[in-house]
């Protein structure tokens, strides 16, 4: 069997260029001098590109699909935690000091020396509604970041 014919057979048995190539010990501009003067040459390679086209779209589509999924995660988690500020905001009369901690955690400070979150001013101006110190018992100190006070 010649060159020509086995590199034809081999590329409709699913082999690549460069892999015909190194078989045969010829390069593969040559490989594909020699498939072209084959009808079946084109006709494989137009099925393997419509092959290749149909795989990128399937992975595209499942890729999307994906996202799509993780997008719907994040906006469940955003809208739970929308939902339980809203609820522990929309109760008559005011909220109580752990809500509202709670709500601006940030913006205090555990004094180790008198056992209590302080509001920290440099986070901003202190509105009225929220207190400026409040005890907090050690079990629950882990939750709170630590300052030099």
């Amino acid at each position: 069997m010649d060159k020509k014919s086995k590199a034809l057979e081999l590329y409709l048995e699913g082999f690549k260029l460069v892999e015909i190539a190194k078989e045969l010990g010829v390069s593969q501009p040559a490989v594909t001098k020699m498939l072209k003067q084959f009808p079946e040459y084109y006709q494989e390679k137009e099925r393997r590109k419509k092959e290749s086209e149909k795989r990128a779209k399937e992975w595209r589509n499942e890729y999307k699909r994906q996202k799509r999924l993780q997008d719907e995660e994040d906006y469940e988690v955003l809208q739970k935690d929308h939902m339980d500020a809203v609820r522990s905001l929309s109760r008559k009369g005011r909220l109580n000091n752990d809500v509202l901690i709670k709500l601006c955690i940030l913006h205090y400070d555990y004094n180790k020396e008198k056992q209590r979150l302080v509001f920290n001013e440099s986070a901003g101006k202190r509105p009225a509604d929220l207190p400026r110190s409040i005890y907090v018992h050690k079990n629950v100190l882990k939750q709170f970041r630590v300052s030099d006070q």
